[in-house]
């Protein structure tokens, strides 16, 4: 194998891996805020108000995280033109399926076949 040949696979393949990662934070990150949605609406918010705490600081931290990511489609289609739902984590979702399958489908052939 040539230097330059497994340099490109561990760059693509770390990519890959990259985009795979922040696939799943935009999952956890949107399931966490539907968490808290309804964690804040019911007694949970003061019954356990320290697994509440902790359960914000956690959402805080992935928004925070997330919040340059979707910044883009936010400016794009911002909220009070679709009727107050934020469409920007479902399109950030489809913008990394489209990399993931351009890398793999560009690529994959020449790298790993």
């Amino acid at each position: 194998m040539q230097v330059g040949s497994a340099f490109a696979q561990t760059l693509f393949l770390g990519l890959d891996w990259v985009l795979s990662g922040i696939q799943w934070l935009v999952f956890v990150w949107v399931i966490l805020s539907w968490l808290m949605l309804f964690a804040a609406q019911s007694s949970f918010r003061w019954r356990y108000r320290s697994a509440f705490s902790i359960l914000s600081q956690i959402d805080e931290a992935l928004s925070r995280a997330m919040s340059p990511l979707l910044r883009p489609f936010r400016r794009i289609l911002p909220a009070y033109k679709t009727g107050g739902i934020d469409w920007s984590p479902m399109l950030l979702l489809l913008v990394i399926y489209m990399l993931r399958t351009f890398v793999r489908l560009a690529f994959g052939p020449i790298l790993f076949g």
